[in-house]
């Protein structure tokens, strides 16, 4: 029974430090909310300009009204480079919708390169085509929530000379998942990008969102761009993120301004599946700790829960073993028959107690995920957080087990 007790304290402490995660992003959420925005106007002393530079994910024919919503940002300097996965004569004929419009700049990556990163590929011709100091780098599936977007973005450059790169965030739209486990998704992403978050407010960054992200061009170029990750199909959100926190501090931005909603549509199933199992193959190239933080946690939800019906099987076996005991002799003395029964006390207490830690742990992880998603408008789950994070480890084996076979797909030369 000692053992047990020690087990469910080494659970329950494993589990509050977990927690702090959660705790952690949403303080610093809540405390960018609380802080005002600056404003900048073209008369801002040493004010960079800012590129957007844009990789065309679906077809061309909302592209109007997603420039107009870049170019309508409040930022003074700031030009948008949108890069068309087509032919060159398709973006040419893109190009000449859009000739008149000042401050935007359209290319194209050539047809044909399969043996190579087609998103890489694309956000490399956008930079090499963009001329602002500041590089924004997304998608056009993307949607900014504010107008303030990429001064939001901007902001961490101007205020700090040593930030290198800024982190934003990519709010899925719930609207667009669909099937049984539609929230147990939504769940999943909120509780990955905690963990990224987390370790970038402690100066451990070790992933972004490549729909979301901001870099200094010159450190693209000074880190050779994507060479050490060109035999990779992905790396452009995590590992570069890593090679890039070489050159200066990398920011996390989660102002109500910085956010963007990811439009998917009826892909939204696919692209987190397609997400999931890119980290799933990028994180041998990672820092471990982050992924043995979200494991020890993940293993102090099991392990609080078998101690605690351990401990409740030991106590029912102690009161029906001592009831036993009395039948079979019920000529003990009055003494020895208190003695037998307050025996049970100590398992009842344990159990009960054990039972009130179980509880009330489950009951802060959900207020905690609920703090932690109200503050980054994700999705407020209730009665589900706890099934969640007890299936989450065996969902992820259940993945990683099912998508072995797929992993030289993740090498560009495999296409």
């Amino acid at each position: 029974m000692l053992f047990l007790a020690l087990l469910i304290l080494t659970a329950l402490w494993i589990a509050t430090r977990g927690m702090r995660v959660w705790r952690g992003v949403a303080d610093a959420a809540s405390e960018s909310a609380d802080t005002p925005l600056p404003h900048y106007d073209g008369s801002a002393p040493a004010l960079p300009k800012v590129s957007v530079v844009s990789y065309v994910l679906r077809d061309t024919d909302s592209l109007s009204e997603y420039i107009d919503i870049l170019l309508n940002q409040d930022y003074p300097l700031l030009e948008v480079v949108i890069v068309c996965d087509a032919s060159a004569e398709a973006t040419a004929t893109i190009a000449e919708r859009f000739e008149n419009v000042e401050h935007l700049h359209i290319t194209f990556i050539p047809p044909g390169s399969h043996n190579l990163s087609r998103r890489k590929l694309a956000q490399t011709v956008g930079i090499k085509a963009a001329t602002g100091d500041v590089v924004i780098i997304t998608n056009t599936s993307v949607v900014p929530a504010s107008q303030s977007w990429v001064s939001a973005m901007a902001e961490p450059f101007i205020a700090d000379s040593s930030v290198a790169v800024t982190l934003g965030y990519a709010r899925p739209v719930a609207t667009d998942y669909t099937g049984p486990g539609r929230w147990y998704r939504l769940f999943d992403h909120l509780v990955d990008t905690a963990s990224w978050m987390y370790s970038a407010l402690h100066n451990h960054a070790y992933r972004g969102d490549g729909c979301n992200m901001a870099l200094r061009r010159s450190l693209f170029f000074e880190n050779k761009g994507y060479a050490s990750i060109n035999p990779l199909m992905d790396g452009d959100d995590d590992i570069f993120i890593r090679e890039l926190s070489r050159y200066g501090d990398v920011h996390l931005q989660i102002r109500p301004e910085s956010i963007v909603d990811t439009c998917w549509g009826e892909d939204a199933n696919q692209r987190h599946h397609d997400l999931k199992d890119r980290r799933m193959f990028t994180r041998r190239y990672l820092p471990k700790r982050p992924f043995l933080r979200q494991g020890m946690l993940s293993c102090a939800q099991w392990l609080l829960l078998i101690c605690t019906l351990l401990t409740g099987m030991s106590a029912l076996f102690d009161i029906q073993e001592s009831e036993t005991l009395i039948d079979y002799y019920p000529m003990l003395s009055g003494v020895a028959h208190l003695i037998i029964t307050h025996g049970q006390g100590p398992s009842i207490i344990l159990a009960s107690l054990a039972m009130v830690v179980l509880a009330g742990t489950w009951i802060l992880e959900t207020l905690t995920y609920r703090r932690m998603a109200r503050a980054l408008h994700g999705a407020r789950l209730c009665w589900s957080v706890v099934p969640f994070m007890l299936w989450r480890p065996i969902g992820n084996v259940v993945f990683n087990i099912n998508h072995r076979t797929q992993r030289k797909s993740h090498f560009t030369w495999q296409r």
